[in-house]
């Protein structure tokens, strides 16, 4: 068994639905299912999803405060008013500030922008900021990407004669700011129908406004901020990234142009994935590092040179975050395994890390590194030695609602703010310590066993057949791509491994060749190069992935970029036949040194084992009855000193010989049960083996032997079971030993073929019809037999005895 690093989330379809949409669409059962098992099943609704032309744009001024802000920018263009763009300095506030540049060109506004610094003023509004707007005679602030909390900051600025229009997605508070305008879907009494959009999108919405008409030629910006800000990518959102993505691809503007040459990619193959992990991240550079101004200037620029200047720029910014982010990842761990250490037996539940010098702007960062390598919730905070105040962010996992979990935290923060997924938070470096404990706690409370392994949606499972070009080029229709329309992923369960080889540099990479009912296909799996031997020629698994099309030298073919495996088959290598197997050993346990445990037959092999492997501190035992009996050696014992040591999880089990009687027999199927999560067996087996060689398994009654016996019971009727009576006579013209007959005769008063009385023995005259496989003594019997003659079986029948013993529990 190779057990998944995910819990596969796999939906059960409604195979009525998915005929009903393959047929009203003309589609593959392929694009079908996925639609299916993502809700969809109206044709109408389910066409017009697939279409997302600009058709369905919404009306604007059904979002409340969008007639006020219209009115009130508009008054302040026509009478010559100084306006002030106040953004945001994350890849969605630099999208909707060069988008609100644009419209205020466009409009022949008197203007300029604002972005705060990162570090220096924090995010949103701050009165610092209003007194220079003041000074430099600002009449009219309009907000993006923030605004709607800052009931204060907005009081301040009409005191200084400055009305603020806000342009915000985030959550409203309970108390709104008086503001000239406010416009934000999400406000309570907001009758706009799409509450799902980013900052841009909402300045998107102002300028269809503004200018009386859907601003398609905006969906660009607008596209990067809803890319960038992980908006869901359904409803209005789908619309605007198609759009937008359309026109980077077939006309980009300058920057865009300049950024995706320093990031590698051709405008025309823009994708929204490489919009969220080659362009956003550069323009979230200068906000995390420096300042935000560069990633606006950069999408408002017109000249190609100083694009490809302030590109480059950034490029540089994102290298150097790049490797802050490594440098921090490696000091946050090894401060983590510290902590462990010092915890000893009660690890917390939640990582909290603080360090004096740490950047906040790359917290988030450095936390979903260690969510990725730890699957625990994280908090990353960046102490200032001064006021002794830490500053991050946190991230977190499924099940654990982080901002439920800082609001029954809040008496310990000066300030949080987030959602269930991501936070951010200062808090006074004293209170670390009852923060770390309280979280701790909930998770407890919160999290079940199985929340701690992380989980992958699955759309549906397919077989191999339904994998074709045609099929995975209708996919394309569900695209842009991204958060609430994620990537298809697919199960292909019970393949055969053909092929498998490493690729790349330092063998990173695994290209796989499976097979199915006959049918072949490639698959890749990034970063998996190190399982190319639990991924070998002849292993069956399932396997977890994204389809793709892979092109090459004018040739295309459909392709898996596989992300998980599992399997429930044992792997058996049987090497019986070689002689001098102690080379052979020997190798596997310098290939494989982790997970590896060696059962031994006999004290010698043990004794022998343990002198040639004793160092390397793998589990070596005998065949023993007992699961806490077995035994470990350890680098600080001599070699002929064993000490008592549970065997928890293996992955490979050398058997040096077999066990030779029903209690070492036991031992095994309890070491082969699918809770230890075995995935390989070796077989050596030394012929010359004192113990076994010159053993004769005693045979087992077939069917017949046991119709002979019956007819023999059925022609004396009655009798007592007494040590020298009808059993002793059944043995003398049988020669089947007295336990044998003793067995068969306890089959078949099990099956009811016999009434037992105390030691008087009846023939039942009208027995029931059944199989001697009714028995539970039947089987075990049978099963015992088995176990003794394991050295004497074919490798096909070593492979399904090993393989029923996985399958079910002891």
């Amino acid at each position: 068994m190779i057990k998944s690093k995910y819990r596969w989330d796999l939906p059960s379809l409604d195979e009525e639905q998915v005929a009903a949409l393959m047929k009203g669409l003309n589609v593959s059962r392929l694009a079908a299912g996925v639609l299916s098992a993502r809700g969809w099943s109206s044709l109408e609704q389910t066409s017009a999803f697939l279409e997302a032309d600009a058709w369905q744009l919404l009306d604007p001024f059904e979002m409340k405060g969008m007639k006020e802000a219209v009115g009130r920018i508009s008054y302040a263009i026509t009478s010559g008013e100084r306006i002030r763009v106040y953004g945001d300095y994350d890849a969605d506030g630099v999208s909707s500030t060069a988008l609100m540049i644009r419209l205020l060109t466009e409009l022949g506004a008197n203007f300029d922008t604002y972005i705060p610094h990162r570090s220096r003023e924090g995010y949103g509004l701050n009165l610092g900021a209003i007194d220079k707007a003041a000074e430099a005679g600002v009449n009219l602030l309009i907000t993006v990407d923030n605004g709607i909390s800052a009931v204060d900051q907005i009081a301040y600025a009409a005191q200084q004669g400055i009305d603020v229009v806000v342009t915000d997605h985030h959550e409203p508070p309970e108390v709104l700011p008086e503001a000239a305008a406010l416009v934000n879907p999400k406000q309570k009494d907001c009758p706009y129908p799409f509450k799902g959009l980013c900052g841009a999108g909402v300045v998107f919405k102002l300028a269809h406004a503004m200018l009386g008409r859907p601003v398609l030629e905006y969906a660009d910006l607008a596209a990067i901020g809803t890319i960038a800000d992980l908006m869901p990518l359904t409803g209005e959102n789908r619309v605007i990234a198609r759009l937008g993505l359309e026109q980077m691809r077939r006309s980009p503007i300058v920057g865009i142009r300049a950024l995706a040459k320093v990031s590698g990619v051709k405008p025309e193959d823009l994708t929204s994935g490489r919009i969220g992990f080659s362009l956003a991240p550069r323009l979230n550079a200068g906000g995390r590092l420096d300042h935000a101004d560069r990633a606006v200037k950069l999408l408002a620029a017109v000249a190609e040179e100083e694009a490809e200047l302030l590109a480059n720029e950034l490029d540089g910014l994102n290298v150097e975050r790049q490797e802050l982010v490594e440098q921090t990842v490696i000091e946050a761990d090894s401060m983590w395994q510290s902590c462990c250490s010092a915890a000893g037996d009660r690890p917390m539940n939640v990582i909290v890390l603080a360090k004096a010098g740490w950047n906040a702007g790359i917290a988030g960062l450095v936390a979903s590194k260690l969510v990725e390598r730890y699957y625990q919730p994280v908090i990353i905070l960046a102490t200032d030695s001064e006021t002794g105040l830490c500053k991050g962010s946190a991230r977190s996992i499924d099940g654990f609602d982080l901002y439920a979990a800082l609001t029954e935290c809040t008496d310990l923060m000066e300030h949080y703010g987030g959602h269930q997924a991501a936070a951010g938070m200062t808090i006074s470096q004293d209170k670390l310590g009852e923060l770390s404990e309280r979280l701790h706690i909930l998770a407890d409370q919160w999290l079940s066993a199985e929340h701690w392994q992380p989980k992958r949606r699955v759309d549906l499972s397919i077989s191999l057949q339904d994998i074709t070009l045609k099929a995975i080029e209708q996919l394309a229709r569900l695209e842009p791509f991204g958060n609430g329309n994620p990537t298809p992923r697919i199960v292909i369960q019970d393949v055969l491994i053909r092929e498998s080889r490493t690729m790349g540099k330092e063998s990173k990479h695994l290209r796989i060749t499976i097979e199915q009912a006959g049918q072949t296909i490639e698959a890749v799996g990034f970063g998996m190069g190190e399982y190319r031997d639990r991924l070998a020629p002849g292993i069956r698994v399932d396997l977890l992935g994204e389809l793709s099309v892979n092109e090459w030298n004018g040739n295309r073919k459909a392709q898996l970029m596989f992300q998980d495996f599992r399997s429930q088959h044992l792997q058996l290598n049987d090497r019986r036949k070689e002689r001098n197997w102690w080379p052979a050993v020997e190798s596997l346990v310098m290939n494989q040194p982790s997970g590896l445990v060696i059962g031994c037959a006999s004290t010698a092999l043990l004794r022998e084992a343990t002198s040639r492997f004793g160092h390397a501190e793998i589990p070596i035992s005998l065949y023993t009855d007992s699961w806490i009996d077995i035994r470990t050696v350890t680098q600080t014992a001599a070699s002929s000193e064993l000490r008592a040591n549970p065997l928890s999880d293996w992955r490979h089990l050398i058997m040096l010989g077999f066990p030779a009687n029903d209690q070492e027999v036991r031992t095994l199927k309890q070491w082969l049960a699918p809770e230890r999560g075995g995935e390989v067996v070796t077989l050596f087996h030394e012929v010359g083996d004192a113990r076994q060689a010159g053993d004769i398994v005693p045979a087992f009654p077939e069917r017949k032997h046991f119709a002979e016996i019956y007819g023999m019971c059925r022609k004396r009727g009655a009798w007592l079971d007494s040590p020298e009576g009808f059993v002793q006579e059944t043995a003398s013209l049988t020669g089947w030993p007295l336990s044998t007959l003793r067995m068969v005769h306890e089959v078949f008063i099990e099956l009811g073929f016999i009434a037992a009385d105390g030691a008087s023995r009846k023939i039942v005259a009208e027995p029931p019809r059944r199989e001697l496989d009714d028995s539970t003594r039947y089987r075990k019997a049978r099963e015992q037999f088995d176990g003794l003659r394991l050295a004497h079986m074919t490798t096909e029948e070593l492979h399904l005895w090993f393989s029923a013993c996985h399958s079910t529990s002891v």
